[in-house]
């Protein structure tokens, strides 16, 4: 198991939610050298190409294809191996289930939620402790719940708050349809446990929101197209990585963004898969991948596609396109992963009780 070290600076910033870009440390492993690298095996064959498999979350195609790029440039200067990233993009639930019933031989994953890893380590294909691998949580990047809104935000929407006054039209994901979704519910929950410290105020502005949402979408391609491409609705929850990418890529002009003051850090997490890389014999590349996504370049890839980077010197570069904001969490303001799914996302729970199920 690798393990890498955490800073003071990590620290104290891990303490400091308020800021901006939420980076520090150099994310080194233990057991690397100097320079941040670990050392390549005597016992590799190094002549022979390797192909890794990736899974990741929706949305996020154009960042792994530039990650596998640089690792394979990486990867072959360090070790003088030809690697090439096969990669996957879909809901990390879909994610999961591919994983563990087969149908993605994955030598590693970068899924958006935890507790999908964990339904992968449970079926044996990742060892315990994967999370305390690396730094952050095994989160190399993070983005957050925002909104997109129409070219010059005619709603005037800056805040939660806006998104639930009568009147607004909302577009948003189903949660139990579409996985990814549910960070975009929970960051109405954790505003307004935030806000108020109350379940039943919090349970009153949830569902003021999506009292606010005529049609929940299938999934978050679903939702663009209605928010962008059919010009339907006045603002999007979605994140601030997603409406980045639109706002400066093919809806230019047509939309903004906005980062609350406060809202929900949207966190993916990576792990290797461990028996199926030890069975494809691709353990040491596909921990070199890992450790990849914890080096500047590569948390420079991530801020040019618009994630916010861990690395203070990085987040430093890139601070004018990250606004400050207070960053909530999932682990800190609503009790885990685990504990949300079973509380609001279980046939009968929350999200029924309040949205309606079948919506």
């Amino acid at each position: 198991m690798r393990k890498r070290r955490t800073t003071a600076a990590s620290a104290l910033l891990a303490l400091s939610l308020t800021l901006g870009a939420c980076a520090s440390g150099d994310g080194k492993p233990m057991n690397a050298s100097a320079d941040g690298e670990a050392s390549p095996s005597a016992s590799s064959d190094y002549t022979k190409p390797i192909v890794l498999t990736g899974a990741s979350p929706d949305g996020t195609a154009p960042l792994f294809q530039a990650l596998n790029d640089g690792f394979a440039s990486y990867w072959k200067e360090k070790t003088g191996q030809a690697v090439t990233v096969n990669q996957s993009a879909a809901s990390s639930d879909k994610q999961e289930a591919a994983v563990n019933d087969g149908r993605l031989k994955a030598d590693l994953v970068t899924l958006g939620i935890g507790t999908d890893i964990d339904a992968i380590q449970a079926k044996g294909l990742i060892e315990e402790g994967w999370q305390q691998r690396y730094d952050y949580n095994s989160s190399p990047f993070f983005t957050a719940v925002a909104f997109a809104v129409r070219s010059g935000n005619p709603k005037g929407i800056k805040t939660w708050d806006d998104v639930a006054k009568p009147g607004v039209k909302v577009v948003a994901a189903n949660p139990k349809t579409y996985g990814d979704a549910r960070w975009f519910y929970a960051g109405a929950w954790a505003y307004a446990l935030d806000k108020a410290g109350d379940e039943n105020a919090a349970k009153t502005f949830v569902s003021a929101v999506y009292k606010n949402v005529a049609q929940l979408e299938a999934d978050e391609a679903a939702a663009q197209a209605r928010f962008v491409d059919q010009a339907d609705g006045d603002v999007w929850i979605t994140t601030e990585a997603e409406a980045l990418a639109l706002a400066n890529g093919a809806a230019k002009g047509k939309i903004d963004i906005v980062v609350p003051p406060a809202t929900l850090t949207v966190e993916p997490i990576v792990s290797v898969v461990d028996k199926n890389a030890d069975a494809n014999g691709t353990r040491e590349a596909a921990n070199g991948y890992a450790d990849y996504l914890f080096t500047e370049q590569a948390q420079t890839i991530a801020a040019q596609h618009y994630f916010r980077p861990r690395f203070a010197s990085v987040a430093e570069q890139y601070a004018t396109q990250f606004p400050e904001t207070k960053l909530l969490t999932v682990d800190d303001n609503l009790d885990g992963w685990e504990d949300l799914n079973a509380k609001q996302f279980a046939d009968g729970g929350m999200f029924d009780q309040l949205v309606g199920a079948g919506r």
